[in-house]
C-alpha cells in the first residue's frame, strides 16, 4: 500500500471530503427550503393558488419571498363557494401582488347558472389577471366543452380576459382571444400558452402553511410584457 509522505496530507484530504459533503449537503438543504421555480426556464413572475385549505396566509410574505401574483379559487357550479376567497381578495389592497380569479367549470350546471352564481358571489372586481377557467371534471366530451366555450364567451362579453386550463388542441371550440394555461413541468410554446402551471407539489420560502403541496404559476412572456399588463414584479 502506498504511504503518504507528508502526515497531514491524508487529514486535509478527509477535511476537504467532509467540507465537500458538508457544502453538498447545506446546499440541498437550503434548496428545499427556497420557493419552487420552474426548471429550465427564466419565468418573468411567478404565483400561488390560494383556498380556503390554507387559512390566514399572509400575502406580505408572498411577496417578500419571490412572488408577484396569486390565483383565488371562488366559485363551481351553482352552490359552492370558497370561505376565504374575500378575505384574501381584501387583504390583497395592502400588497402589490396581482390576482385573478379561478373558476371550477362544473358538468352539472350550465353556462348561465355558472355565470349567475359566480357574479352574485363575486361581483365585477375579478382582479387584473386573466379570470382562470378550470374543468371541474375530468370529461372532455365535445358537449363539456362548448358548454365552457359558451361560459367563456358571456364572461368576455362583459369584458374580461379568461385563460382556460385545457391543452391549446381545444382551441378552435373557444372564442377568439381565450387563453390558454399549460399544465406541465416543461416551459411551454410562447405563441400557444400565456401561463403556465408548472407545479401542484410546489413549495413558499419562509411561509410554513405554504411548504408543500402549493399550485404554482408562472407567467409564460417577458418582464415588460408583464409589467406592461398586470403590474410590478416581487423584489
Amino acid at each position: 500500500m502506498k504511504r503518504f509522505h507528508h502526515r497531514l496530507t491524508l487529514p486535509l484530504i478527509l477535511l476537504l471530503l467532509a467540507l465537500s459533503i458538508g457544502g453538498l449537503f447545506w446546499g440541498y438543504s437550503n434548496f428545499k427550503r427556497d420557493t419552487t421555480l420552474p426548471s429550465d426556464a427564466n419565468p418573468s413572475a411567478i404565483g400561488v393558488e390560494l383556498n380556503q385549505n390554507y387559512s390566514g396566509i399572509d400575502l406580505h410574505q408572498l411577496q417578500e419571498n419571490g412572488l408577484s401574483f396569486v390565483y383565488l379559487r371562488s366559485t363551481q357550479g351553482r352552490s359552492y363557494f370558497d370561505d376565504d376567497y374575500l378575505t384574501y381578495r381584501d387583504q390583497i389592497l395592502g400588497t402589490k401582488l396581482a390576482f385573478g380569479t379561478v373558476i371550477y367549470y362544473s358538468n352539472e350546471s350550465t353556462a348561465r347558472q355558472h355565470y349567475d352564481y359566480f357574479f352574485k358571489q363575486v361581483g365585477n372586481n375579478t382582479g387584473s389577471l386573466p379570470i382562470m377557467v378550470k374543468p371541474a371534471v375530468s370529461s372532455r366530451s365535445k358537449k363539456y366543452l362548448r358548454s365552457m366555450a359558451n361560459f367563456v364567451s358571456m364572461l368576455q362579453a362583459g369584458q374580461k380576459n379568461v385563460l382556460v386550463a385545457l391543452n391549446y388542441k381545444y382551441h378552435r371550440l373557444f372564442p377568439q382571444n381565450t387563453q390558454f394555461l399549460k399544465m406541465s413541468p416543461k416551459q411551454p410554446n410562447k405563441l400557444q400558452y400565456s401561463f403556465w402551471r408548472y407545479s401542484t407539489n410546489g413549495r413558499v420560502k419562509n411561509v410554513s402553511e405554504l411548504d408543500r403541496g402549493v399550485t404554482m404559476y408562472a407567467y409564460n412572456g417577458t418582464v415588460m410584457q408583464y409589467k406592461q399588463k398586470y403590474g410590478q414584479l416581487a423584489q
